[in-house]
């Protein structure tokens, strides 16, 4: 965040290893403010699908195999006690893309129930990726679904590789932030912790990159569910303490667009009858407020533009 970087979305998003995305336009400004160049049909073009969390992410598709692997593990003790065919389910489903009900409608009938969550676990044990956009930007409606049909690597590989590129995005983090950030099993993340620096509970991978407090950070405008503000259960070490709550609403999970100052969250942003809004919790000095506004400027004209 401290420079722009030179990297493809696909290469970046990689990095990142799988950025969340149920506001649509999260992943995409989530790129557009680490990378200096960055085309929406670029993202667009990128896995989304359900994994970290049970949550939908957007995703490099040389990333996206150990995610789902990983995850389906993750949930395999819950599926396995529903009492129900799974590979039966994984067998009737066309190889085209179809709509969520279409997709419940053969589950209802393969499984031979009409248990609402009995269907959802059943469905979140198996790979499934949302099958293009819908609609001009910002994409608010959800395309159809595909089942990947491509083998999946082993599982415990896949966790390894998850939580390791997890350390080198976000490290130092410790192993409760790991667990929160991937959602998977402690018997998932130990394996991957063998060969990391380790420092007063926190990991790294050796050689991580510090920084020292003293570098000024430049304004950086972060989507809704930015993995900066959702890697770290210390919320502190971007948030003041005083502003978490104006960040997250706490009774329906949901985090707001925000703008940071020197490294800090300071303040709110949102786009409005193609105007951008931005509230900063405070008063801001003239030269922050410069660039901020300068900052802001070009968010909205590459959102409003067309590619």
């Amino acid at each position: 965040m401290l420079e722009r970087s030179p990297l493809g979305a696909a290469d970046a998003a990689h990095r990142l290893v799988a950025l969340q995305a149920q506001w649509a336009p999260a992943a995409y400004v989530a790129l557009w403010s680490r990378l200096e160049s960055v085309r929406k049909e670029e993202v667009t073009a990128l896995v989304k699908a359900t994994t970290l969390r049970g949550t939908l992410h957007v995703m490099a598709s040389t990333m996206y195999p150990a995610l789902v692997s990983a995850k389906i593990e993750a949930v395999r003790g819950r599926t396995e006690n529903l009492g129900v065919d799974v590979e039966a389910l994984r067998k009737a489903l066309p190889a085209r893309a179809i709509s969520g009900d279409e997709l419940r409608a053969i589950a209802r009938r393969t499984l031979g129930t009409d248990d609402r969550w009995t269907i959802e676990f059943a469905l979140r044990a198996l790979p499934f990726v949302r099958d293009g956009v819908v609609g001009p930007w910002p994409h608010t409606k959800p395309p159809l679904g595909r089942l990947w049909r491509e083998p999946l690597p082993d599982s415990q590989e896949s966790a390894s590789r998850v939580v390791r590129g997890f350390v080198a995005a976000y490290g130092p983090v410790t192993r409760d932030e790991i667990q929160r950030f991937t959602a998977f099993k402690v018997r998932q993340i130990a394996p991957a912790l063998e060969g990391l620096e380790e420092r007063d509970g926190s990991y790294d991978v050796p050689g991580g990159p510090r920084v020292s407090g003293r570098v000024r950070a430049p304004v950086r405008f972060l989507p809704a569910y930015d993995s900066m503000l959702l890697a770290h259960l210390d919320s502190g070490r971007v948030i003041p303490p005083e502003y978490v709550d104006a960040v997250y609403n706490r009774k329906n999970t949901t985090c707001k667009s925000t703008f940071t100052v020197d490294g800090f969250v300071a303040g709110t942003w949102r786009v409005e009858r193609r105007r951008l809004v931005v509230e900063p919790f405070g008063p801001l000095p003239p030269k922050w407020r410069r660039e901020v506004d300068a900052e802001g400027e070009r968010l909205l004209a590459w959102w409003l533009g067309s590619s």
